[in-house]
Protein backbone atom coordinates (compact mmCIF):
# COMPACT_ATOMS: atom_id res chain seq x y z
CA UNK A 1 0.00 0.00 0.00
CA UNK A 2 0.88 3.38 -0.90
CA UNK A 3 -0.39 6.38 0.44
CA UNK A 4 -1.12 9.55 -1.96
CA UNK A 5 -0.96 12.12 0.05
CA UNK A 6 -1.82 13.45 3.41
CA UNK A 7 -3.47 16.63 5.20
CA UNK A 8 -2.51 18.45 8.26
CA UNK A 9 -5.52 20.06 9.74
CA UNK A 10 -3.86 23.17 11.30
CA UNK A 11 -4.55 26.08 13.08
CA UNK A 12 -5.64 28.59 10.65
CA UNK A 13 -4.06 31.67 12.51
CA UNK A 14 -0.52 29.84 12.94
CA UNK A 15 -0.86 29.23 8.96
CA UNK A 16 1.66 32.09 8.13
CA UNK A 17 4.21 30.80 10.67
CA UNK A 18 3.44 27.10 10.05
CA UNK A 19 4.02 27.83 5.86
CA UNK A 20 7.18 29.14 6.97
CA UNK A 21 8.12 26.39 8.81
CA UNK A 22 7.18 23.39 6.28
CA UNK A 23 8.78 25.39 3.46
CA UNK A 24 12.56 25.61 4.87
CA UNK A 25 12.00 22.36 7.26
CA UNK A 26 11.38 20.63 4.24
CA UNK A 27 13.51 21.41 1.81
CA UNK A 28 16.74 20.09 2.56
CA UNK A 29 14.38 16.65 1.64
CA UNK A 30 13.48 18.06 -1.48
CA UNK A 31 9.90 19.11 -0.67
CA UNK A 32 8.57 22.87 -1.76
CA UNK A 33 5.41 24.31 -1.48
CA UNK A 34 4.40 22.87 -4.77
CA UNK A 35 0.13 24.44 -4.83
CA UNK A 36 -1.16 27.14 -2.92
CA UNK A 37 -5.13 27.14 -2.71
CA UNK A 38 -7.04 29.81 -1.31
CA UNK A 39 -10.60 31.38 -2.46
CA UNK A 40 -13.90 31.77 -0.59
CA UNK A 41 -14.23 27.62 -0.38
CA UNK A 42 -11.13 26.52 1.01
CA UNK A 43 -7.63 26.87 1.35
CA UNK A 44 -4.95 24.71 1.24
CA UNK A 45 -1.48 24.52 0.37
CA UNK A 46 0.83 21.43 -0.92
CA UNK A 47 4.44 20.00 -0.51
CA UNK A 48 6.18 17.83 -2.33
CA UNK A 49 9.07 16.69 -4.46
CA UNK A 50 7.46 16.05 -7.98
CA UNK A 51 3.63 15.97 -6.32
CA UNK A 52 2.14 17.01 -3.27
CA UNK A 53 1.83 14.56 -0.89
CA UNK A 54 1.78 16.61 2.22
CA UNK A 55 -1.01 19.45 2.69
CA UNK A 56 -1.68 21.99 5.13
CA UNK A 57 -5.16 22.51 5.89
CA UNK A 58 -6.45 25.54 7.83
CA UNK A 59 -9.32 24.37 10.51
CA UNK A 60 -12.36 26.81 11.00
CA UNK A 61 -11.90 29.22 13.54
CA UNK A 62 -11.73 28.43 17.30
CA UNK A 63 -10.82 24.57 16.16
CA UNK A 64 -8.61 23.07 18.35
CA UNK A 65 -5.97 20.95 16.16
CA UNK A 66 -5.32 17.32 17.36
CA UNK A 67 -1.91 16.85 17.23
CA UNK A 68 -0.67 14.45 14.25
CA UNK A 69 2.92 12.64 13.69
CA UNK A 70 4.14 12.49 10.01
CA UNK A 71 7.42 10.77 8.85
CA UNK A 72 9.10 11.55 5.67
CA UNK A 73 11.76 9.96 4.15
CA UNK A 74 14.91 11.45 3.48
CA UNK A 75 17.63 10.51 0.74
CA UNK A 76 20.27 10.06 3.30
CA UNK A 77 21.69 10.81 6.93
CA UNK A 78 22.71 14.09 5.74
CA UNK A 79 19.32 15.56 4.98
CA UNK A 80 17.95 14.45 8.30
CA UNK A 81 20.47 16.31 10.21
CA UNK A 82 19.87 19.34 7.53
CA UNK A 83 16.26 19.12 7.86
CA UNK A 84 16.87 19.25 12.04
CA UNK A 85 18.26 22.06 11.19
CA UNK A 86 16.06 23.76 8.74
CA UNK A 87 13.24 23.22 11.52
CA UNK A 88 14.83 24.88 14.19
CA UNK A 89 15.56 27.66 12.80
CA UNK A 90 11.82 27.94 11.42
CA UNK A 91 10.38 27.89 14.62
CA UNK A 92 10.18 24.09 15.57
CA UNK A 93 10.96 22.34 18.87
CA UNK A 94 13.38 19.51 19.10
CA UNK A 95 11.85 16.51 19.62
CA UNK A 96 14.85 13.95 19.01
CA UNK A 97 18.02 14.69 17.60
CA UNK A 98 19.72 13.03 14.47
CA UNK A 99 20.66 9.67 15.26
CA UNK A 100 19.81 6.11 14.97
CA UNK A 101 16.80 4.57 16.91
CA UNK A 102 17.66 1.03 17.93
CA UNK A 103 14.13 0.29 19.09
CA UNK A 104 13.20 0.11 15.28
CA UNK A 105 12.85 -3.04 13.79
CA UNK A 106 14.87 -2.29 10.33
CA UNK A 107 17.87 -0.70 10.96
CA UNK A 108 19.52 1.08 10.20
CA UNK A 109 16.85 3.56 11.24
CA UNK A 110 18.32 6.95 11.41
CA UNK A 111 16.13 9.75 12.10
CA UNK A 112 15.13 13.44 13.99
CA UNK A 113 11.69 15.25 14.98
CA UNK A 114 10.86 18.61 15.46
CA UNK A 115 7.37 19.94 16.79
CA UNK A 116 5.67 22.14 14.59
CA UNK A 117 4.92 25.38 15.66
CA UNK A 118 0.92 23.90 15.84
CA UNK A 119 2.24 20.87 18.14
CA UNK A 120 2.45 18.15 15.21
CA UNK A 121 5.21 15.70 15.87
CA UNK A 122 7.39 15.82 11.70
CA UNK A 123 10.43 13.32 11.65
CA UNK A 124 12.69 12.85 8.57
CA UNK A 125 14.02 9.55 8.97
CA UNK A 126 16.22 7.26 6.08
CA UNK A 127 16.12 3.63 5.99
CA UNK A 128 19.08 2.59 4.21
CA UNK A 129 19.63 -1.92 3.48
Amino acid sequence: MTINHLFILVTASKLPALRTFYSSALQPLGYTEMIAVKNEKMELYGYGSDYPYLWLKPLPVDTNPVPTHVAIDAPDNAAVDKFHEAALRAGGIDNGLPGIRSAMSRQPYYASFVTDPDGNNIEAVCVKK
